[in-house]
């Protein structure tokens, strides 16, 4: 194979061009890095667009390689550190294909993100929700689900949950279309543990700093808090999204 070693390259100079907001919507692809999560690319989880091998993993990779031919770039490790967002890189990206938009579903329960900011914090609450089964996610002026440290932090969640990024206004309208309950998590709210949940809802998740807003506030039909010892304010929003959502998921869990 043909070893690509220019970091003008235009594949080099596309796929580094993903690590931004940007172009990731002009290309409607984005980079997952890492074996484990590029092997459930190729196994089916979403659809590649192009696989990216550092030349001395080769021999290692031979068998995701063979998988994927035509669409593998190999390239030198200047070229390949080009569009690592890693410091000890493994050696394989995969440039994947965003998945269309779908119409949102209100017959199920709904997870609802205002204003989260830190990718890190993102891709958490994304992995918590994969893993109990609020594939819908409606995010509202959060960071890019697609930010390269979101989707690592998420941990392959981002292939198994839907996003929708919507207005105050539209998400207002469509929860009084549905007439939908509104949870929202507030310091002030009821007992997570005592709490007893509809069959459908949305769950509310605010801004790490400023919380739930205004806006949202006005919607909710009821709050939940995390009782805590008096000493702690607050929990991180990734661990207290991550609480709420497995003990309102809890009875589908056993």
């Amino acid at each position: 194979m043909e070893i690509i070693s220019s970091v003008n390259n235009p594949l080099v100079k596309r796929a580094s061009s993903l690590s931004e907001k940007k172009y990731r919507r002009y290309y409607c692809t984005f980079l997952v890095e890492g074996y484990k999560l590029v092997n459930e690319i190729v196994c089916g989880a979403l659809e590649l667009e192009k696989l990216y091998v550092e030349s001395t993993y080769l021999t290692k990779y031979s068998d995701l390689i063979a998988k994927c031919e035509p669409n593998v770039a190999v390239l030198s490790k200047v070229a390949f550190d080009k569009i690592s967002d890693t410091i000890s890189s493994q050696g394989i990206i995969a440039e994947v294909k965003m998945r269309p938009s779908l119409e949102l579903s209100l017959e199920q329960p709904i997870l609802v993100l205002d204003r989260i900011s830190d990718p890190g914090n993102l891709g958490t609450i994304i992995r918590t929700a994969a893993a109990t089964g609020f594939r819908d996610i409606v995010l509202i002026s959060c960071v890019d689900p697609y930010n390269p440290k979101t989707v690592r932090s998420s941990c392959g969640g981002i292939f198994y949950t839907e996003f929708y990024p919507l207005t105050y206004e539209e998400l207002e309208e469509e929860i009084q279309s549905y007439n939908l309950p509104v949870y929202i998590a507030d310091m002030k709210g009821e007992n997570l543990f005592r709490f007893q949940a509809e069959d459908r809802y949305a769950l509310v998740i605010g801004n790490e700093g400023a919380g739930v807003s205004d806006q949202l506030k006005e919607l909710s039909t009821r709050s939940i808090s995390i009782p805590m010892k008096s000493q702690m304010e607050s929990l991180n929003a990734g661990v207290s999204a991550s609480i709420i959502m497995y003990q309102l998921k809890k009875d589908e869990l056993n």
